[in-house]
């Protein structure tokens, strides 16, 4: 039985992104992580070092925990300039992203770095049934990237063509700071809606993500955590990079704006000026590429 650990931290989104590797794991590993992903896989890794903060103290005690554990192999997740010199230190065999292509789906360069390695299955990309329950609409985005919110006349066009064809109550998801946003949006739909924005934890947005039959978001955490518990996703893209940062899946797919983007050329870096990125995105497009994977 060999001893692996894992390495990564950052946003909800880039924790939930790693889910596919971790259980791909041929072993139990270890999470080297963040407080936010302990939240996440408490429910599926017995096994954590979390680092509580950024300060150079708490990485020493967090360097001394890795040697501690005597590690066969550590899988870089993160592969940056702390987590390289954490693995440097420990005098543990490492492997990162050295040598892999950037230009590529978050979760395949992930995989990439693990299959240095002997220790990890390939992905899993069977589909699981979803029952016919309710749709989420993740309608928010952090105060930083008001550039990823789509007008609020897109979410009334989208809500009402998916009530024509699934006649589901909506549940709207956001993070506390975007409360009254999503209650505005929430105040705009047609059909049933439950505000979740501010009220789940970060186990209980895990769960209910799961238990939808379809999540339609922007490029954001909780689309993320969607997609790799296999609910099928529609991500909305126009101020960041739909195909680095696309969903995991083929239950998933990226919608961007064709007429915005006439070349389906992503923007070579994330935008943070707002835009009119979104106008011509289709909804129908995504339920049609998913619509094997959707509840008839």
């Amino acid at each position: 039985m060999k001893k692996v650990g894992i390495i990564r931290f950052s946003a909800l989104g880039d924790i939930a992104s790693t889910m596919p590797v971790v259980r791909a794991c041929k072993y139990t590993p270890t999470l080297i992580t963040s407080p936010i992903g302990q939240a996440l896989y408490q429910d599926e890794c017995d096994s954590f070092i979390v680092m509580g903060n950024k300060s150079v103290k708490e990485g020493f005690r967090v360097l001394a925990e890795i040697r501690r554990h005597h590690f066969d192999v550590i899988v870089d997740l993160q592969s940056n300039d702390r987590s390289r010199a954490m693995t440097t230190l420990a005098l543990t065999r490492s492997v990162n992203s050295k040598g892999i292509d950037q230009q590529q789906q978050t979760t395949k360069i992930l995989f990439d770095i693990a299959q240095k390695t002997d220790c990890f299955n390939s992905a899993d990309v069977s589909p699981e049934t979803r029952e016919k329950s309710y749709i989420v609409l993740n309608v928010g985005s952090s105060g930083k990237w008001l550039s990823k919110r789509l007008p609020d006349h897109k979410w009334v066009e989208f809500s009402r063509k998916l009530i024509e064809r699934y006649a589901l109550p909506f549940v709207l998801t956001g993070s506390e700071d975007e409360r009254e946003y999503v209650e505005h949006i929430a105040r705009l739909l047609p059909g049933k809606s439950e505000i979740a924005a501010g009220k789940t934890t970060i186990p209980e947005l895990k769960q209910l993500l799961k238990a939808a039959c379809l999540t339609v978001s922007t490029d954001s955490g909780p689309m993320h955590l969607s997609a790799v518990q296999k609910t099928p996703t529609i991500g909305l893209f126009g101020a960041t990079n739909w195909i680095k940062s696309a969903p995991y899946g083929p239950w998933s797919v990226a919608l961007f704006d064709r007429t915005y983007y006439p070349n389906s050329t992503p923007p070579l870096a994330s935008q943070l000026e707002i835009n009119d990125y979104y106008s011509s995105i289709s909804i129908e497009e995504g339920l049609d590429r998913l619509s094997r994977y959707l509840a008839p």
